[in-house]
């Protein structure tokens, strides 16, 4: 058996099977939303009741909330102003400190010098102290050999 396909009856049947693509993806599509739909209806009937309660609350938040804005918006002005005469002074204060610092620096400098001064002095006298205690070392040595030449001189007599 030969069958001849034209071109157009080709063309036909691949829109044919599209078609009956698209409509199988478009029932299962119209099938998801009416779950999402079902679900959606069952929640809202199990919580009906809370969520006329907060649809009730929204005009209460709402002034509330323009309460709370207002209520920001006067801190925020007195902070502002606050801060604008405050600034001044903490400028003043961090000069000062900074004063301060530089102050506590020098006079750590200086008591850095002084103590290596003492500790230089201190060094000196401890070496001259050695260098006298040698000195007396050496005299006693010599009086006590010209005690003994004396000794033997006068033996001998």
């Amino acid at each position: 058996m030969d069958a001849t396909i034209t071109i157009n009856e080709l063309f036909s049947f691949v829109l044919y099977l599209l078609g009956i693509g698209l409509l199988f993806y478009m029932i299962m599509l119209v099938r998801n939303i009416n779950r999402i739909v079902v679900k959606t209806r069952q929640i809202v009937d199990i919580r009906e009741k809370e969520i006329d309660a907060a649809l009730k609350e929204v005009p209460d938040i709402m002034s509330n909330t323009s309460n709370i804005v207002s209520n920001v918006s006067h801190i925020t002005d007195d902070t502002k102003e606050l801060v604008e005469k405050v600034s001044p002074d903490i400028t003043d204060i961090l000069g000062n400190t900074s004063s301060i610092f530089k102050k506590a620096d020098t006079m750590g400098e200086k008591a850095l010098e002084s103590m290596e001064l003492i500790t230089e002095s201190i060094s000196e006298v401890a070496c001259a102290i050695e260098d006298n205690i040698r000195n007396i070392s050496d005299y006693v040595y010599l009086i006590l050999e010209i005690i003994d030449v004396i000794k033997n001189v006068l033996k001998r007599k």
